[in-house]
């Protein structure tokens, strides 16, 4: 059994109607995906798929809980995942998923396996900076990240913090 063998989702097969197909994406996943930058995972991913016409309309809803390394202390950082992916398969003489929301794939495959799809879903969830709010990291990294800071990066990490608490403030309002 392969490691993205429970990622697979039966198309050939199948009449015209709706299905549904439950997935876990959990640490090991993305072990195997081998990014080790996914501390731990607890994802749950619900796929929606109509069938009409030999073509496969796929929403997959994403939802749950990872722990990502904070860019400034490098301690564990709660990231949520919610979100919602849509994407139609369709048949073709061979493979492209170059067009947007549109995937090929060669009439010899009988099934989708999604683990690739699902894994750059979730990925893109993760904001480019991802830190704890103002106070919360490790005293002692930022303790110790301050002793080797110049000038200037102090300036440019109060900017960035300026931005991070105006966002939190639109955040909220």
């Amino acid at each position: 059994m392969g490691k993205f063998t429970a990622y697979k989702v039966q198309l050939a097969s199948l009449p015209d109607g709706k299905y549904e197909q439950e997935f876990e994406i959990d640490t090991e996943f993305f072990r195997n995906m081998e990014n080790h930058d996914i501390i731990s995972s607890d994802v749950k991913v619900h796929l929606d798929m109509l069938k009409k016409n030999d073509t496969y309309d796929c929403t997959f809803h994403c939802k749950g809980m990872m722990q990502i390394p904070c860019d400034r202390c490098l301690d564990p950082l709660d990231h949520e995942v919610d979100t919602v992916y849509h994407v139609t398969v369709k048949y073709g003489e061979n493979y492209d998923d170059g067009a947007d929301n549109l995937l090929v794939i060669p009439y010899s495959d009988s099934y989708l396996n999604v683990a690739y799809i699902l894994n750059d879903t979730i990925l893109l969830t993760i904001p480019l900076r991802h830190v704890h709010p103002m106070g919360k990291c490790n005293r002692a990294m930022a303790a110790a990240l301050s002793r080797h800071k110049s000038g200037v990066d102090e300036e440019t990490d109060e900017a960035l913090d300026e931005v991070d608490a105006e966002l939190e403030n639109d955040a909220e309002d």
